[in-house]
């Protein structure tokens, strides 16, 4: 018997008022995304966002029990195992597509590293993306004020700046410039009102589509836009930073595994996203890596042309001699001897 494809998973974050609602009230109205379940968390006591979303209400998820981010290895796990053995058994309705809207509060770290790493929740679903709106009337002192907004802009594949046309024409380019601050990878958009919403919600995850030429997929939370650049935000949120390494040559299994418990032990959760494709083994076959706060997911194979090797770390006070000094150990094939005792994270 053939296994059940994993239901691509879009995980939508953004501040409180950015619009994720709308956006997903716009796409629910849409033919096209008509097998499409959606989990809808509300922080607070008491949720309102289900009051909201225009769709049946047996497939609409509300989870009562307080930010999602904190309820990632509890919570949300146990309502996406829950969901798919009520798919199986027809007690909701068959769906196609996720798409899980977090709080405007949330942290997407403990959120992606579940639906990353979660054994039971793997070959249920796969994260196809992380689209974060940010709101451009109050973005810009929102990303100031609140590391919440900070961390969801860093985690982003994909950033769509909404409620542009109500911000003062100034301020976007500003506020375009401090989100890539943030995030110099993800792919940016912004939100108009004819284009359709499911444009943002393409079902190919972002490593697998057929490239138009070799590097052409490597947009999105794979592109490397400058060959060992250093974005750097303001000091309200200490310092996020942005680092692309090239990696040409293979990689032994056993140095890119030293390679991920050196940046666990040295880093730990300050290393909040780290996306790539490797040659990995004898074979030279490239497979796409990824981890999230200290944890490393396994490397999944990379389906489409190959590629030159490359890894983009996002992090907050991440020294570059440091992850030179780890960059050079991984290339060179052997364990990063400078980790031997390496401070605490």
């Amino acid at each position: 018997m053939p296994t059940a494809r994993a239901v691509p998973l879009h995980l939508v974050t953004g501040f409180l008022g950015s619009g994720k609602t709308t956006l997903i009230n716009r796409v629910l109205r849409e033919p096209g995304f008509a097998g499409t379940m959606v989990v809808v968390n509300e922080f607070g006591e008491v949720g309102l966002d289900h009051l909201i979303v225009s769709s049946a209400q047996d497939n609409v998820l509300l989870l009562e029990s307080g930010c999602l981010c904190c309820a990632a290895s509890g919570t949300l796990r146990d309502t996406l195992i829950d969901l798919f053995s009520r798919r199986a058994t027809g007690a909701v309705p068959a769906f196609d597509r996720l798409i899980v809207e977090t709080s405007g509060l949330a942290n997407p770290g403990p959120i992606v590293a579940s639906l990353l790493g979660d054994s039971a929740l793997r070959p249920r679903c796969e994260l196809v993306q992380v689209l974060t709106l940010v709101d451009a009337m109050n973005g810009a002192v929102t990303l100031d004020k609140y590391p919440e907004a900070a961390r969801q802009v860093a985690f982003a594949d994909r950033i769509l700046l909404t409620k542009v046309r109500e911000a003062p024409r100034e301020q976007v380019p500003a506020l375009e410039a401090q989100v890539r601050a943030l995030n110099s990878h993800a792919r940016m958009d912004v939100a108009q009102g004819d284009v359709p919403a499911t444009s943002y919600f393409e079902a190919t995850p972002l490593g697998h589509r057929p490239p138009a030429t070799p590097n052409a997929w490597l947009r999105g939370p794979l592109k490397a836009q400058y060959g060992g650049d250093e974005a750097v935000h303001g000091d309200a949120f200490g310092q996020i930073a942005t680092h692309t390494f090239a990696v040409p040559h293979a990689v032994d299994w056993q140095a890119y595994a030293a390679w991920c418990d050196g940046m666990r032990r040295k880093f730990g959760r300050r290393l909040l996203r780290c996306k790539g494709l490797l040659k990995l083994g004898d074979t030279h076959v490239p497979w796409i890596v990824q981890g999230v706060q200290g944890f490393f997911a396994p490397p999944v194979k990379y389906t489409g042309m190959p590629a030159e090797g490359f890894i983009v770390c996002i992090g907050e006070d991440l020294d570059r001699g440091d992850l030179d000094d780890i960059f050079t150990a991984l290339q060179a094939g052997r364990p990063p001897g400078a980790l031997e005792n390496p401070p605490p994270a």
